[in-house]
């Protein structure tokens, strides 16, 4: 006997309590158990949800290899493998709690029914509330009331498994089936696990690999951080580290004058052009961080918004890159840091004269200031604005209205003394140039803008300026320089001639 050490177990109790808490939401706890059905081989993935109140449930069904009696068994025991173990290459967990902790974030009931290419079907139900009374963990052979129904989609599939969650306390709460909106709001939890999805599972949903997913009725659309269909997205030089095990991608977007309105909404993501900025880490292809500049002391700003830079590692650098039980976080390791850095930072350079280009950026005339609307001033240690009281379009229709000057200095300081500068930089922080390259819909100049315009560009045109000449000049003025409008009048004028 030996009397130096003895067995002290975990009350299963207090322990499944803790592990509820660990952190994941929805979206990721159906992306953990989707890492399982590709180990597993899957071709195609069904997940179902179906509203019920309290007796809601949820379900990922797969047609990958299944398992035996013995494997499920092992796949439902908590730690059923240790982190430090040799893992297969295409493994996309690590500790051996995935299933679990992720299931057991979201609901009460837990069933794995599986099914092997030679028939053979076993079936494994974690109850939490049974374990709370026995305080013991004790895994039933039996699928729990209400499952049978719902599992024996099995049968579906030539071989594969089914994960259900049943008991939706951390998803549901506690509605009668007839809450309409309980039932809403359920269904709306699933337009992020959608975005979710299609963003984690970008590279596995898109060629080569083709896997097919289903969420509800409808297959999953691949979403690229990348814009790589664009022709002006720029895939600046790879870089590779420890043996090639870690792939460095910087890619720098195109300007916001270069993307289709649909590109716009489809590059924003989930979370805003701002927030979407940064590394896109990925293990084994699967997504773990998705955006944001990992634990460097680098800040995600506005002029940056166009950097999104694509790292690739293995399954064996899950300790070094502090990856978590979520595959939610990450951090580069000690070494790397320096370079990972370096490779921000170049980007980051690229990627500000990108979004500092603009269509018809104005041009000087003759040695006179520029014709902006706007003049940017220091005043002490701070930078104001002010109405360019020289700007020819402006002066212009104050003399059409010939109003008197102490009212002009009045409309002038009312305008400049209010400019919303805070909400301006939030409003860009989460809809990208809002205020300024409009759709042309949007941004269409008045008849009145374009007539003047034009009576411009004859005058240049009396002073024998020719046609590109006088263009140049006029569309050089504020606001002639915001819409390609005011390029087609003038061009017309010169086709009628």
């Amino acid at each position: 006997m030996n009397t130096k050490y003895e067995n002290a177990p975990p009350r299963a109790d207090a322990m499944i309590a803790s592990m509820r808490a660990i952190g994941y939401d929805l979206p990721m706890a159906v992306a953990d158990l989707i890492d399982n059905s590709i180990f597993a081989k899957a071709k195609n993935i069904i997940i179902k949800y179906h509203w019920a109140g309290s007796d809601s449930w949820i379900y990922i069904l797969d047609d990958g290899n299944g398992m035996t009696e013995k494997k499920l068994k092992e796949a439902m025991i908590l730690g059923s493998q240790s982190p430090n173990e040799e893992r297969s290459p295409g493994d996309l967990g690590r500790f051996g709690l995935g299933l679990k902790t992720a299931s057991f974030s979201q609901c009460k009931i837990l069933t794995v029914h599986t099914k092997t290419p030679e028939g053979e079907i076993s079936t494994r139900s974690w109850d939490l509330d049974h374990v709370e009374r026995s305080k013991k963990w004790e895994l039933s052979k039996k699928a729990p009331p209400g499952a049978p129904k719902i599992i024996s989609d099995i049968n579906n599939v030539p071989r594969g498994t089914i994960v259900l969650w049943q008991g939706l306390d951390r998803v549901v709460g506690r509605h009668d089936s007839d809450d309409e909106n309980a039932m809403n709001v359920y269904y709306e939890k699933f337009i992020a696990v959608r975005e979710y999805l299609e963003m984690v599972f970008y590279r596995y949903i898109s060629p080569p690999f083709n896997l097919s997913i289903t969420l509800g009725k409808e297959k999953l659309k691949p979403w690229d951080p990348y814009l790589k269909s664009n022709q002006f997205t720029q895939e600046l030089s790879n870089e590779k580290y420890e043996d090639g095990t870690v792939k460095v991608i910087p890619y720098v977007l195109p300007h916001i004058s270069k993307r289709s309105s649909s590109e716009n909404d489809i590059g924003a993501g989930a979370k805003g052009w701002n927030a979407q900025q940064g590394f896109y880490l990925y293990r084994n292809k699967r997504m773990i961080v998705s955006g944001g500049y990992l634990d460097l002391n680098i800040k995600p700003e506005e002029h940056y918004k166009l950097v999104r830079i694509m790292v690739d590692i293995d399954n064996k650098m899950d300790r070094e890159w502090g990856i978590d039980v979520r595959k939610a976080t990450a951090k580069p390791p000690d070494r790397l840091r320096p370079e990972i850095e370096k490779v921000a930072k170049a980007t980051r350079n690229e990627a500000v004269k990108v979004y500092r280009a603009r269509t018809g950026i104005p041009r000087k005339i003759s040695g006179r200031n520029e014709q902006d609307v706007w003049q940017r001033k220091r005043s002490g240690d701070k930078i104001v604005y002010h109405i360019n009281r020289e700007n020819v379009v402006i002066k212009r229709i104050l003399d059409e209205l010939n109003p008197p000057a102490s009212l002009i200095r009045k409309l002038f300081h009312v305008i400049e003394t209010t400019i919303p500068h805070r909400l301006i930089i939030i409003d860009n922080s989460e809809h990208e140039d809002c205020h300024v390259d409009l759709p042309p819909e949007i941004n269409m100049p008045s008849e009145g803008l374009i007539e003047l315009c034009k009576e411009l560009y004859n005058n240049y045109r009396r002073k024998n300026k020719t046609h590109q000449e006088a263009a140049d000049i006029v569309l050089s003025i504020e606001p002639f320089n915001t819409h390609p409008a005011y390029r087609a009048a003038l061009d017309s004028m010169i086709e009628g001639e």
